[in-house]
């Protein structure tokens, strides 16, 4: 028997124990990276940090100095709540939008906080926004799909873009993945406080885009409606519930447009205006909103030309004029509206283009009335057509299984297909769309969760037969 000489016995055990040594270490390496990847999973207020960091950045970076279209509103309304009163009373009434917002602002108004600190608020909502998407999610479907889900809300392009603005866009993505988090959690874990944040939720929301006001009452009549039936009545009391709830947290505020306007339920003075301009029936107009002046100073803002500043006078002068010179704001608001109508019942199907053209702005932002279109459209595309073609897969999947889709989902998609439906009756932009983009998300994550994936392999091989050449 040939013995192994010991210095090789010494060399192969010292490698052993390298080789022993180095794997240990590795499966220590291992198990504290999966130990901190589930901490990671279960933590996302850490998960989600970084885009936090990143939305505050964005912010200092881009935020532009003073004030910009809808934020002089938005500062000017809520210096007016630091002083005691909403509108100006009685001639120049302001209704153009919901308390939700400048209510927000207030405190940055009263201490007159620079304008970037008060803007900065808004990474704090996108980030939270990204947190509530993924605790819902993790209720409802699986962490991955939660995790995917959410780094698709965080990195959208639209909500990111508004960051450095003093827009509700980002406070109103809040809110809606607040609301999403409190229906689900209500259906998982069946406490009534969770109906009750849920309601107040929607409410503010509703006192921060007014059309959900006409939204939540719609969907209250769909909701006593479908009680008439036996089948999955508790879901609807439930629904109703927090609907009226929402409706109630809303009454100051109607209380008040009761007290300045005496008209009963009227949420605001800008629907009418954006109904004329939707309802216009002129050739080369889409519906977009243009202002009184008829400057057609609106986006894009590229190649404008004194010619289509002349064509929309010539279409809209008279009417216009009429309007604003001898009437005050609550009368204008009641003319455009009955202007809008006659020209809906004069030219249905001119209506019915411009609302194709309204759904088409809210995916791609085009077309708009009078403008050359930019480049940036070819991202617009990209980005509706993905939304659009899940969308469209995710109804026919939902009817397909509509009774083993649970309650808050279904309750979310009535709120929010009644919204679509309404907002496309006006002048519609991406804002619109962009702010129920937690929706859509919980909901298409959701349908992905809980179906089974197609298997695109072949079935078999199959063998190629000769085939004889001439």
């Amino acid at each position: 028997m040939n013995d192994i000489p010991e210095s090789k016995t010494v060399k192969a055990i010292a490698a052993a124990a390298v080789a022993h040594s180095s794997l240990w270490a590795n499966t220590k390496a291992n198990l504290r990276w999966s130990t901190f990847s589930k901490r990671l999973m279960d933590s996302p207020y850490l998960l989600y940090f970084p885009f936090l960091l990143y939305s505050a950045w964005l912010i200092i970076h881009y935020r532009l100095p003073g004030l910009h279209a809808d934020e002089i509103r938005y500062v000017e309304l809520a210096k007016n709540l630091i002083h005691g009163y909403y509108s100006p009373f009685p001639e120049n009434i302001n209704l153009w939008n919901g308390p939700g917002y400048p209510i927000l602002l207030m405190p940055f108004a009263a201490l007159h906080v620079p304008l970037v600190y008060a803007a900065l608020i808004n990474a704090l909502f996108h980030y939270l926004s990204l947190v509530f998407l993924h605790q819902s999610l993790s209720l409802v479907a699986n962490k991955k799909t939660a995790l995917v889900g959410s780094l698709l809300l965080g990195i959208y392009p639209n909500a990111l873009s508004v960051l450095p603005l003093l827009y509700t866009e980002a406070f109103t993505s809040f809110l809606i993945a607040a609301f999403i988090y409190s229906v689900t959690l209500y259906y998982t874990q069946k406490k009534n406080k969770y109906m009750l944040i849920a309601g107040g939720v929607l409410g503010y929301l509703t006192l921060t885009k007014i059309i959900l006001g006409y939204v939540i009452l719609i969907c209250l009549f769909v909701c006593l409606g479908m009680l008439l039936f036996k089948k999955n009545r508790k879901y609807y009391i439930k629904s109703a519930t927090v609907l009226l709830i929402a409706l109630a947290a809303t009454v100051p505020y109607l209380a008040y447009t009761y007290y300045i306007t005496d008209k009963v339920f009227y949420w605001g003075n800008s629907g009418g205006m954006s109904l004329y301009w939707m309802s216009t029936p002129f050739e080369r107009e889409y519906g977009d909103w243009k202002v009184p002046s008829l400057k057609n100073t609106q986006y894009p803002y590229i190649f404008k030309s004194k010619e289509t500043a002349m064509l929309l006078r010539k279409n809209h002068i008279k009417e216009i004029n009429f309007i604003l010179n001898k009437h005050n704001a609550i009368e204008q608001d009641a003319l455009f509206k009955q202007i809008a109508f006659q020209n809906i019942k004069a030219h249905p199907l001119k209506f019915a283009t411009n609302y194709y053209y309204n759904v088409s702005r809210m995916l791609f932002n085009f077309p708009y009335s009078y403008a050359y279109q930019d480049s940036a459209i070819i991202g617009n595309i990209i980005r509706g057509s993905l939304m659009m073609w899940a969308s469209l897969l995710g109804i026919v999947l939902t009817i397909y299984n509509w009774r083993k889709v649970i309650y808050p989902v279904k309750f979310i998609l009535l709120v929010t297909g009644v919204y679509l439906l309404l907002s496309g009756a006006l002048s519609a932009y991406p804002r619109q769309l962009d702010v129920v983009v937690p929706v859509l998300l919980f909901w298409i994550c959701y349908l992905a969760a809980n179906t089974k994936l197609l298997n695109l392999k072949f079935v078999t091989k199959r063998r190629m037969r000769a085939v004889p050449v001439n």
